[in-house]
């Protein structure tokens, strides 16, 4: 399947409406984040979690389009730099493109909004075999409650197609090697609270029925009995004469984040997050994967 052609019709369409229909506004931002994961590798076997820190630099930009008084079109892009301290492998960079449209049931500040949204991200790893797109459909509600609470809750629908997961990159243990060609549901629920100082903090939970890329020292005859593909991993350095692998598993994932961000100037915040990662596999295969984070963002426009 070919996950471009779906957004640049979409997304041709959308501009072309919003032109002929909408009054329009601009956006343009930068931000740095510097995380931790303490299991990067997705790991089961603590011989086989590894941790490390990585650095991602982000530009995003778009334009808003009033299409009447409770109708809002968003066309966004984006492009991100993530580089990695110990495993280079890992490195990528990453091109979104979407658009989301937002339908608020009354005017004011308080009246609830229901928006539907759909971006297509490529992603370009230094590790051809992790290369791939996703495509995500999203369906989104949002309610503020009060000047300080603001509720949010939606669902999302994700498509994934490997680029280079042909022959080369074949394993011994198994002929289905592609590794990122899978589909994925979830849904979230996220409340923010706003302090009298504009800074805020926000508690988020989202479920995930869909897949993980779990890397592994081969054999790992746990992995191999549930994974529904695999291919050789060189993001992470095997010993001499050995492999590793990363695995596809059928998985539940439950996501706990947590977020603290301060205003610094006019046009620019601070974010501290923590975020722990519970995924849950076939035949008691369980991982955790706790990341820190901080983040800095500059709005330019």
């Amino acid at each position: 399947m070919q996950l471009k052609k779906p957004i640049f019709a979409f997304l041709a369409l959308c501009s072309a409406y919003g032109q002929a229909q909408a009054q329009s506004n601009d956006f343009f931002d930068v931000s740095v984040a510097a995380h931790h994961d303490d299991n990067i590798s997705r790991a089961l076997l603590s011989s086989d979690r590894y941790s490390d820190e990585n650095l991602e630099l982000a530009i995003s930009g778009g334009r808003l389009l009033q299409l009447r008084s409770q109708d809002t079109l968003t066309l966004f892009g984006s492009l991100g730099v993530n580089r990695f301290q110990q495993f280079d492998g890992l490195d990528s960079t990453s091109l979104n493109l979407g658009a989301s449209l937002q339908h608020k049931f009354g005017l004011g500040a308080y009246a609830p909004a229901v928006s539907g949204g759909l971006s297509w991200t490529h992603h370009d790893s230094d590790t051809a075999v992790r290369t791939h797109d996703s495509l995500e459909l999203s369906l989104a509600y949002r309610k503020r409650l009060s000047p300080a609470w603001d509720f949010s809750a939606g669902a999302a629908y994700e498509f994934n197609e490997g680029l280079e997961d042909g022959a080369a990159y074949a394993s011994r243990y198994s002929p289905d090697n592609d590794i990122y060609d899978f589909e994925q549901a979830s849904v979230f629920a996220s409340l923010d609270y706003t302090f009298r100082n504009f800074s805020s903090l926000s508690a988020s939970y989202s479920y995930v029925d869909g897949n993980t890329v779990s890397s592994a020292l081969a054999p790992n005859p746990a992995l191999l009995a549930i994974a529904d593909a695999l291919a050789p991993d060189a993001a992470f350095t095997a010993p001499p004469g050995r492999m590793i692998v990363a695995y596809t598993l059928a998985t539940k994932a439950h996501l706990f984040a947590l977020n603290w961000s301060v205003p610094v100037g006019r046009d620019s915040s601070l974010t501290a997050g923590y975020s722990r990662q519970q995924i849950e596999a076939r035949r008691g295969v369980e991982y955790t994967n706790d990341r820190v984070s901080l983040t800095f963002m500059h709005i330019l426009k």
